[in-house]
Parts: structure tokens; sequence; C-alpha cells
């Protein structure tokens, strides 16, 4: 093995650089689940820390990955999973009931409007008790509320460029 020649990208070239045996090793290739398993360690967002908004968003991120997408990897163990769900009602959920606010600006809002609707379809599908629960039943009417309170103001925003469109025209119409 040479320590100053580098292969040339065929795989004669690095039998000749690293020797015979390096056509032997195998990569092991890691699921989703690993991967972001391992960002979420490298960047501290387990959940068993305080929670925030972007801790929240790696945990939902990983109950989607394991429980919804299921072409993500291997099968975890069956207590891997009473955990994640342990996590998502014990924790998760109460969080973000007791964070939500008022507000148009998605930036306060504990979770996302897309995060909100890849849980909520995994609840209704598959925890309905917990779809039903007072916390759960809250968030969502907290958003379908944003959501038509946003629609309001989009429709008074479009009346109002409408309305100055149509001043303008009628302006330059009396100038001429």
């Amino acid at each position: 093995m040479s320590k100053t020649r580098r292969p040339l990208g065929s795989l004669s070239s690095v039998v000749n650089v690293y020797g015979e045996g390096s056509l032997e090793r195998r990569v092991m290739e890691t699921t989703p689940i690993e991967r972001h398993t391992r960002r979420m360690y490298q960047r501290r967002e387990e959940a068993w820390r305080t929670l925030n908004r972007q801790r929240v968003a790696a945990f939902l991120r990983l109950f989607i990955l394991c429980f919804v997408e299921t072409e993500n990897g291997h099968r975890l163990q069956p207590l891997t999973y009473r955990m994640l769900r342990k996590t998502l009602l014990k924790r998760i959920l109460p969080w973000i009931h007791n964070r939500f606010v008022f507000t148009m600006d998605e930036m306060y809002w504990p979770i996302t409007l897309q995060q909100f609707r890849e849980l909520d379809q995994y609840l209704a599908d598959h925890l309905p008790i917990v779809h039903r629960d007072d916390d759960w039943a809250a968030i969502g009417y907290f958003l379908i509320e944003v959501l038509c309170e946003r629609e309001k103001w989009q429709r008074i925003e479009k009346l109002e460029r409408e309305a100055t469109e149509a001043y303008e025209r009628c302006m330059a119409r009396l100038n001429r």
C-alpha cells in the first residue's frame, strides 16, 4: 500500500494502491432511521432533554420514520416502539398543547402545519383514542381556526389590492 498514491477511479487502480483486500470490505448501509438518530444525537436533539421546537420536530420526524414510513429499514424492537409511543403521549403532545400561542406567524408555533397533518393522519388511523383526546382536539381546533383566520386575511388583502388598483385606474383616467 502506498501512502502517497491515490486511486484513479477504476477497480484495478484501487487494488494497485490499497492492496487486494481493499475490494473485500463491505460498506454497511445505514437506514434513514439510523441516520436521523445519529444526527439527532450529534445536534443534542434527544427527547429526554428539555423540549424546544427543534427537539420536538426531530422527535416527530423520527416517529414518522419509524411508524408511518415502514420502508425505511430494519424493524425495531417492540420496546423501542412502546418507548416512542409513550414519549409522544406523555411528553410531546402535552408540550405542544401547552405551547400554542394564537398568532398567524408559524415561527411561534410549537409544530408546523405539515408536522401536524402527518401526525394527525397517523393518530386518526392508529391511535383513535389519542386522536379524540382533549389535548389533540384542542391543537386541531387551534390550527383550523388559524387557517380560517389566515384565509379571511388573504381575502381582505386581495380586496384591498383590487380596490387600490381600481382607484389608481380611475385617477389615471381623470388626470388625462
